[in-house]
């Protein structure tokens, strides 16, 4: 326990910056504000000749809590409907492929990326454990900034510029946020130490068995599967998901510091003309859909276009598209990319 004290204490500057930045973040409507927010005023800081350390004793612990807020998305509702959705789930996993191969050739022969930081630059998605895997696997600011800088520049891309689209395509509508009230009672705490618990158990296997990013594939894993079955209903309050966002992007930021200006703006440019390839075949994939098999094209767009889950979720709620058809697309090509993270790092270790 004391070393947690004695990694909070080194930490507890960046963490007070990462809040301010994320409060800041809620007041410009910046996409995921708590983590975006964080990791941007941090970054800014480390630019100063102000010191700031992460330390990432702390590191683990925040990814296994982020593991179970993700798997917490998932509910019984979704069983009824996968049925009615497995072309569309087929046509998620080519876009995802076709899109990741295309982007990683992109930045292994336009940026000069090496092959492994290419791909993981490349993936569409699954931002938060692409950073967090690459915040283990290097120590290097560069690598690190390869890959968050333009992952980072995709989200607040697609999530800024798919607002403006449904506008001119469908009309205005009202978007407006939604959250979680918990109840707070004894049961309410005891599922959720109970969840804590199972996901760390699964992190201590998958760490055994050398599998990257354990904290999150575990978490995912195991509390996905009590949250599907509705054996537990328990999930964070919106304040802590905010709160641990803060620990992430306040992580991330930090280990940017010292990265020149001009490399920064060189990643979130390719990061800006990928985000746009990413868009095309996302449409592409829509088109298709629509006219073999009769889907919406704004919806099978906006579930395939590869920005903020919440953010898309809301969309979708604004404009009166099924929300469980958006985020089980999103969570398909999410587990997907996730469930490829620890074959790709063994891939490229071995060659």
């Amino acid at each position: 326990m004391a070393e947690y004290f004695k990694a909070i204490k080194k930490s507890y500057k960046s963490v007070i910056i990462g809040v301010i930045g994320g409060y800041l973040g809620t007041l410009i409507h910046l996409p995921l504000p708590w983590l975006l927010g964080a990791l941007l005023l941090n970054l800014l800081v480390s630019f100063t000749s102000y010191k700031i350390t992460f330390d990432k004793k702390i590191f683990l612990p925040v990814l296994l809590i982020i593991g179970v807020i993700l798997a917490g998305s998932f509910n019984i509702t979704l069983l009824y409907k996968i049925h009615l959705w497995i072309y569309s789930s087929i046509a998620m996993i080519v876009c995802t492929i076709i899109g990741s191969i295309v982007v990683a050739f992109y930045f292994y022969k336009v940026c000069k990326f090496r092959k492994l930081v290419a791909v993981l630059a490349g993936l569409p998605g699954a931002f938060v454990v692409i950073a967090a895997a690459i915040n283990q696997m290097t120590d290097s600011k560069k690598e690190s900034g390869q890959v968050v800088i333009p992952q980072a520049t995709r989200v607040l891309f697609i999530v800024l510029i798919l607002p403006f689209v449904f506008v001119t395509q469908v009309g205005y509508q009202e978007i407006s946020s939604h959250g979680n009230n918990p109840d707070y009672s004894l049961r309410y705490f005891l599922e959720l130490i109970f969840l804590l618990g199972i996901a760390q158990l699964g992190s201590m296997g998958l760490k055994r068995l050398k599998v990257p990013s354990a904290p999150i594939l575990a978490a995912m894993i195991l509390c996905g599967i009590f949250y599907t079955f509705e054996i537990t209903t328990a999930r964070f309050p919106d304040f802590f998901i905010n709160i641990a966002f803060v620990f992430l992007g306040s992580a991330i930021g930090c280990r940017l510091s010292g990265l020149p200006i001009k490399e920064i703006g060189f990643y979130s440019l390719h990061g800006f003309i990928v985000s746009v390839l990413l868009l095309g075949i996302a449409a592409i994939f829509a088109y298709l859909l629509k006219v073999f098999l009769g889907f919406d094209f704004m919806a099978a767009f906006l579930s395939f276009a590869p920005g903020g889950l919440h953010e898309m979720v809301v969309i979708s709620i604004a404009y009166n598209i099924d929300p469980l058809f958006v985020t089980y697309h999103h969570f398909l090509r999410i587990f997907l990319i996730i469930f490829s993270i620890p074959f790709i790092l063994k891939y490229f270790s071995k060659h």
